[in-house]
């Protein structure tokens, strides 16, 4: 049975995505229905399920992979979001650098490590609904907060609910 997608948003976050440099990961993203983030500067920490459970947490892992610095806290919010906080059902959208959006999808798994994986390997399941390249909102790239992986703020949640509506209409999806 084939219908409209509608989108609900209540009680679901809006994330935005970026699938490495110049999206050299979409394809695969789509391909295989995941998206897939690490640490800048490619730093690597291991399992953030084992290594929240470690003495330090993932703190003690940062600085291990850091050293000391401003980087800590960034890996830290990007890591213990992508882990913990992002759910199943929230809402993906995916860009290129800041040109265009270039996927919608919809989270579909808690966090997952794929150690196979030779970089990008703390990973999550996505159902990706729409592929098509969209254009990069302005209002959205006045924040200049967007790195990896980042939650929508609440002062762009309203512009995000639009242009994933707006990206919906029309498109069809097989339950």
């Amino acid at each position: 049975m084939e219908r409209k997608f509608n989108p609900d948003f209540s009680g679901k976050r809006i994330w935005m995505y970026w699938p490495g440099e110049k999206a050299c990961l979409f394809k695969e993203n789509v391909e295989e229905g995941f998206m897939a983030c690490e640490l800048p500067g490619n730093r690597e920490v291991g399992d953030l399920d084992e290594v929240m459970k470690a003495k330090g947490g993932l703190e003690v892992a940062l600085k291990e992979a850091y050293g000391a610095g401003r980087r800590i806290a960034d890996g830290k919010k990007l890591m213990n979001e992508f882990a913990n906080v992002m759910r199943p059902d929230d809402f993906v959208l995916a860009r290129h650098e800041f040109d265009h959006i270039i996927g919608l999808g919809i989270v579909t798994s808690d966090y997952y490590y794929d150690e196979t994986r030779p970089r990008f390997r703390h990973c999550r399941k996505v159902r990706w609904i729409d592929t098509n390249v969209w254009p990069f909102v302005d209002e959205l790239k006045v924040s200049g907060k967007w790195h990896r992986v980042t939650l929508m703020e609440e002062r762009y949640r309203k512009i995000a609910e639009q242009i994933i509506s707006w990206i919906c209409e029309g498109n069809e999806l097989i339950y």
